[in-house]
């Protein structure tokens, strides 16, 4: 399937994958009962991006339905490799990184990454991490949700950071300084 993912969100996924030393990762979107994959990261990308999964399978679906992030090492033959992602792109994950992708509507999607380099399991400040990246492309994911590839113009955007200021200043922190890093690396 030939589809480009939004820019902001292949950097929030390369971000997520690159600094929590995974090796593949996905971003996916919820549409009804379906996660479709928006961006994709890592030597599976090409083969993941635009695929759908049924909602309710694999570490993703659970993320979704649970609102709660995973982290874990999958037993041979378990859910983690038998459905979901990670068995679409033909990958038999070592470990696996799973969190929600939040927004004013709830959960809109799912964050995930596998494989941790060298082997290891993802840490708690990997969880950390990639929850606070997963935190910002929830806001994203949501504008894509009903409209597919709408681009808000930068008077909306920067009214929902001023909306964003206002009633979370904690969490525009983050955002201001992940979209401050994001606009300065080009």
């Amino acid at each position: 399937m030939n589809v480009a993912p939004e820019p902001i969100l292949q950097a929030l996924l390369d971000a997520a994958v690159n600094s929590t030393g995974g090796t593949d990762g996905w971003l996916l979107v919820l549409r009804d009962d379906v996660l479709e994959v928006v961006a994709a990261s890592g030597p599976s990308a090409a083969t993941a991006l635009g695929v759908s999964v049924s909602a309710d399978t694999g570490t993703a679906g659970f993320v979704v339905r649970s609102g709660q992030p995973v982290a874990l090492a999958p037993r041979p033959g378990g859910p983690a490799l038998t459905s979901g992602m990670a068995a679409i792109v033909g990958r038999v994950p070592t470990s696996v990184l799973g969190i929600p992708c939040e927004s004013d509507e709830g959960v809109v999607g799912a964050l995930e990454v596998v494989d941790k380099a060298g082997g290891g399991t993802f840490t708690f400040d990997d969880v950390e991490l990639a929850t606070l990246l997963a935190g910002v492309a929830g806001v994203a994911l949501q504008t894509l949700k009903p409209l597919h590839n709408r681009v808000p113009d930068a008077g909306e955007l920067a009214g929902e950071l001023r909306r964003l200021a206002q009633s979370d200043p904690t969490r525009y922190a983050t955002v201001a300084s992940v979209l401050t890093a994001l606009i300065a690396s080009g």
